[in-house]
């Protein structure tokens, strides 16, 4: 019933609101076109556990869960779309996807090509080495091949932190394990929890560390089109209930509780805003 509130709230906002009627097929708003269409395209990851991955034709992961409980209270169907760091903001300005929920973090240079939600998250770069590499933080990345996946903001922070690093751009975050293995890079970089989970898949997982744990602490937002008042506010509207009703609380626990496959520390809070 709550579910269905919240739909019919959107439908009043998307007859009444304005700023947004221009944008889309045929002038109708993003908005619009979903509500009307029952579908929400949305742009996900396939190789980035913890958040999305893609196994015998089936998604999983705390981004999946989170797209597909957006899309439930916006009363419409979830079709997935893969899209991997360095495309999705493309395939979002092009407007193959209506959303991106693709552990992205918000930063004030993407937002000049896309609009953000309210975080939905936090998590923040660090590196996974070799035990043997004798690498033990950031510090000594001086002159180390650090490998990084394309479109990430990870070589930004690396950049600050470690500018003697010698960062190797791969094409996607399912490369970066590969290349680490191979001893193309001496070190890879991504989100703490991404190398988290990468390190728990390897068959000999305690052959590697990450050393120094997160750089910084960065918030993950869900990506939309630019000047879509309406979309953003009914996204943002799914999110707030999600936290107030505890199912946030329910899909972190499932992912990284202290019965999940990978225990780990969330103390993240979604900002809401009153009704």
């Amino acid at each position: 019933m709550r579910h269905l509130i919240l739909a019919l709230a959107i439908l009043l906002l998307a007859a009444c609101g304005g700023g947004d009627r221009t944008a889309g097929p045929a002038g109708r708003s993003v908005l619009d076109r979903v509500l009307a269409s029952g579908t929400v395209r949305v742009g996900v990851k396939a190789d980035s556990p913890p958040f999305g991955v893609e196994r015998s034709g089936a998604r999983m992961g705390f981004d999946i869960d989170i797209a597909q409980a957006v899309a439930r209270r916006l009363g419409v169907e979830a079709a997935f779309v893969t899209v991997t760091s360095a495309d999705r903001i493309p395939r979002l300005v092009a407007g193959e996807v209506d959303m991106v929920v693709a552990s992205m973090t918000q930063t004030r240079s993407r937002e000049r090509q896309v609009d953000f939600s309210v975080p939905y998250f936090e998590d923040g770069p660090a590196v996974l080495v070799g035990t043997a590499s004798g690498i033990d933080g950031y510090v000594a990345l001086g002159g180390r091949k650090v490998g990084v996946a394309k479109g990430s903001t990870t070589a930004q922070s690396l950049a600050t932190i470690a500018p003697e690093a010698v960062l190797v751009e791969l094409p996607a975050i399912a490369d970066l394990m590969p290349a680490l293995r191979s001893g193309t890079v001496d070190a890879i970089a991504s989100d703490y929890l991404i190398l988290l989970a990468l390190r728990r898949t390897e068959a000999e997982p305690g052959r590697w560390a990450i050393p120094g744990g997160r750089i910084v602490a960065e918030p993950y937002g869900i990506a939309l089109p630019q000047d879509q008042s309406a979309w953003r506010d009914a996204v943002n509207a799914a999110l707030m209930a999600m936290w107030e009703d505890g199912e946030w609380a329910r899909i972190s626990d499932a992912w990284f509780g202290q019965q999940s496959a990978m225990p780990a520390d969330v103390r993240f809070v979604l900002p809401t805003i009153p009704r």
